[in-house]
């Protein structure tokens, strides 16, 4: 081996990444025929350009020395011609890499000659050349790839870090990230300085992506634009609004929106989100600000105090918020703009900005406004949650506000304060509390109402929260949907989002699966259209769509959405612990898991203060019994039940338990009792009632002894429910149903409710089917009026083809016809429902 090559050996792996998102688009025949990566240093450029050219195969591409400067187009035009001349297929793209003078008529000349034999030009610069026009990038002329697009992105990072064989932690992807900001020369010296052989120290790593900031990537600034440079480097992030008022005394070449175009298109600057707002890359940022420090300490913190008191006069504090938390401002300056952002972040329920900046802010200035002192509450419950420092800000707050007239810190400090009593497992305390809160809106005026209405449906929403603690479901649902409404009504997305997602769980409590599984949606929808998905209200709905799965009396997939639940339980500050336990104990009984009953158990115990809320209290004690009863002890799951008393309204969902127990362990006698307690069942929610006739009809069978009034009854509130759950945990009566014991319609909903328990705890049991991409497309072909040689002939395929794909289908879902097959799929959503 010769030595040069042993070095490179030795020194790892080489840092090159094949990048597809980036490749893969400027190979396609589709393309744009004249590709720009443009951009500084160290950005990967040539060995993107490598990758296309390999991509697109040997003898498609012409490299093409960019030196020949003035000569560049006859050398392409000699290459192309001598291509024709041979009779060649397609003329090869010409690649021209790290072009110094892409202005040039060299490069102008390799132009023409590209259009006119048309083929492909791919071309890297550190310039953007003048040719590259709007108008030929919208028309698709030309594709630009530039610094915003070249800069690593996470999977790549993570990629590039497995090559390196460096394991990065949650903290280490965050230095990381502030290091390098995902530029890959940047990003390949930290991998390396992390590497068990690393030569390259920390001081070492840092000293040189200073001077390869400073000499490769802003070099080239003349000094007007590095004065400019400098002074927008103040801002973490900004708008022409905020440049122009951080370069208010320069002169400027050009307005601000000019500015950051020139900028943009150079490669100075990144977009910082999509509502115009741009930022400089990290590690340019970092240097500029060191440089700025060093020569005139104390002109960021002007700069930046100036731009912040200028937004705040016009109304823009939401922009002036990055400016408080990046900057070290005076604590007036500070204070007046998160007070005054207050109002808009209650409107739109986001205080993600101002959380950082109120930290910013002393203990006395917080300390002596009410505002800034909430603010602090809601930090102090940000994951995880310090219930004690709520409690303690929340107190302070309320000592320094007039308790007699409706305002919105009032009404926020009352909503709060219900917040707390929740989480402490006192019900109790939080109705108290919604009684003077609600006194205090009955004796405002109507216009007092309507200019506090956000936090008017922030206490109504808090109130059904409370009702549904204590198991009034009726009424959390009237509220709930009251507010849900308002809400909507008044573009109070967040405050609609969060009512909608308990909304969703208290319609599944009273039996409305349809209307939980519409008001889930709504919730998602709202979450994924603001960009809330990963927020804390959306646990409830996983919990709902994981519970409306089992009520459907599926299992499949419901662990996995049980668990993203549960991964935040202990970041919410009111837990729904009782809530998950109870759903995770149906699954544990459905699919016979024991560890799904364990994760119901670890949520039961004392170390969750919600679980003495009423409604939770019962359904952990449920919970806890339905684990033991998975785990074959229905002597303990008794034991467990007996001390348990229900709310009021929830007797039936207690005696269900009961009787479940009570059948398990072989006594069906005593469990018809029970159930013939309840009397009438006409204020019961329809699943539960659809509990109570299944239980009728297995202690029935348990006992030799007719139950055709119950049957029917069952068999009428299944049809109007769509639930399966209650036909799939009792033995006797998923035997006698899947075994045609019990008679079912002819016709309708219901004539194939045999197959479809069958196939469903055949899937609960030993696992879902899984089919072929080509069974399938045949299945979704026969959810449809084709006949089989029709489908056959839609697919291009044989008709014994398809008679052997329809029979292993056949066989993975247990039917014994396309009939059948379809009701099996759609009763395990491998199909939607049936319109």
């Amino acid at each position: 081996m010769q030595g040069a090559e042993g070095d490179r050996r030795r020194a790892g792996p080489r840092p090159i990444l094949s990048r597809p998102r980036l490749s893969e688009p400027l190979t396609r025949r589709d393309a744009a025929p004249i590709v720009v990566v443009q951009g500084p240093p160290g950005l990967g450029k040539s060995l993107l350009l490598d990758d296309v050219a390999r991509r697109l195969g040997p003898g498609l591409v012409a490299r093409v020395d960019p030196d020949a400067g003035d000569d560049l187009g006859a050398v392409v035009d000699e290459i192309l011609a001598h291509v024709v001349a041979d009779d060649a297929a397609d003329p090869p793209a010409i690649l021209l890499d790290d072009v110094v003078r892409p202005n040039g008529d060299g490069v102008r000349a390799a132009l023409r000659s590209v259009r006119d034999h048309d083929t492909r030009l791919l071309l890297s610069t550190r310039i953007l050349p003048g040719w590259v026009t709007a108008d030929r990038l919208l028309d698709g002329t030309i594709q630009l790839v530039g610094l915003p697009d070249l800069l690593f992105d996470a999977s790549e990072v993570r990629q590039l870090a497995t090559r390196f064989r460096v394991a990065l932690s949650a903290d280490d992807l965050a230095e990381l990230e502030q290091t390098t900001d995902g530029w890959p020369a940047l990003v390949v010296a930290w991998l390396r300085s992390r590497r068990p052989d690393a030569t390259l120290s920390e001081r070492k790593l840092h000293d040189l992506i200073d001077r390869f900031v400073r000499i490769e990537v802003l070099g080239d600034l003349g000094p007007a634009d590095r004065a400019l440079l400098t002074d927008a480097a103040a801002a973490p992030r900004f708008d022409a609004t905020v440049l122009a008022l951080l370069l208010e005394d320069q002169a400027l070449p050009a307005y601000a929106a000019t500015l950051i175009d020139r900028w943009a298109t150079a490669g100075r600057l990144v977009p910082a989100s999509d509502d115009g707002h741009w930022r400089l890359p990290q590690p340019v940022r970092r240097c500029l600000l060191d440089q700025l420090d060093l020569e005139q300490p104390g002109r960021r913190s002007d700069l930046v105090t100036r731009a912040v008191r200028l937004l705040v006069a016009r109304g823009r504090t939401t922009d002036a918020l990055p400016l408080v938390v990046d900057a070290t401002l005076d604590e007036a300056t500070a204070g007046s703009v998160v007070r005054a952002s207050w109002e808009p972040a209650v409107a739109r329920g986001q205080f993600d900005d101002l959380l950082p900046a109120v930290d910013t802010l002393p203990d006395d200035v917080v300390a002596a406004d009410p505002v800034l002192l909430l603010l602090a509450a809601i930090s102090a419950v940000a994951p995880p949650p310090d219930l004690d420092t709520f409690a303690r800000r929340v107190a302070q707050a309320d000592r320094l506000v007039d308790q007699h007239t409706l305002s919105g810190t009032l009404l926020t400090i009352r909503c709060f304060q219900m917040v707390l009593a929740r989480a402490r497992g006192d019900a109790a305390a939080a109705v108290a509390v919604e009684r003077k809160g609600k006194a205090l809106i009955d004796a405002a005026t109507d216009d007092q109402r309507r200019d506090h209405l956000d936090r008017v449906v922030y206490f109504d929403w808090q109130t059904g929260a409370n009702r549904l603690a204590t198991g009034e479901l009726d009424a959390a649902e009237s509220i709930l949907s009251h507010t849900a409404t308002q809400a909507r009504h008044h573009g109070i997305a967040w405050h609609e989002a969060n009512s909608e997602a308990l909304r969703s769980y208290t319609s599944f409590l009273r039996g409305d699966l349809a209307g939980a599984a519409r008001q889930s949606r709504s919730a998602a929808e709202i979450a994924r259209r603001h960009g809330w998905t990963d927020n804390q209200f959306t646990d409830h709905i996983h919990l709902t769509r994981g519970a409306l799965d089992l009520e459907h009396g599926r299992t499949t997939g419901v662990a996995e959405r049980l668990h993203r639940a549960q991964r935040r339980v202990d970041r919410d500050a009111v837990p729904p612990a009782a809530r998950l336990a109870h759903v995770w104990s149906v699954l544990a009984l459905l699919a016979g898991d024991r560890t799904a009953a364990g994760h119901a158990e670890l949520l039961t115990g004392d170390g969750y203060d919600t679980n003495r809320l009423p409604l939770n209290r019962l359904l952990a004690t449920i919970a806890r019994a339905h684990a033991l009863l998975a785990r074959d002890d229905p002597k303990a799951a008794l034991d467990v039940l007996e001390s348990a008393v229900a709310p009021p309204g929830h007797a039936a969902l207690l005696a269900v338990a009961r009787a479940r127990a009570l059948l398990t362990a072989h006594d069906p006698l005593e469990a018809s009792r029970e159930l013939a307690a309840l009397g009438d069942l006409g204020a019961v929610p329809l699943t539960v009632r659809a509990d109570v006739y299944a239980l009728h009809v297995e202690s029935a069978l348990q006992r030799g002894v007719t139950a055709d009034g119950d049957v029917h009854q069952l068999l009428a509130l299944v049809e109007r429910t769509g639930a399966r759950r209650q036909l799939l945990l009792p033995p006797a009566l998923r035997t006698a149903i899947t075994g045609g014991d019990l008679p079912l319609p002819s016709s309708g909903p219901l004539s194939t409710l045999a197959v479809e328990l069958a196939a469903l705890h055949r899937a609960n049991t030993t696992g879902a089917p899984t089919l072929s991409e080509r069974e399938t497309e045949v299945l979704l072909s026969l959810d449809g009026p084709d006949t089989l040689s029709e489908i056959a002939k839609s697919m291009y395929i044989s008709g014994n083809t398809l008679k052997t794909t329809a029979r292993s289908l056949y066989r993975k879902l247990g039917a014994a016809d396309r009939y059948e097959a379809v009701t099996v799929a759609r009763a395990l959503a491998i199909l939607p429902p049936a319109p």
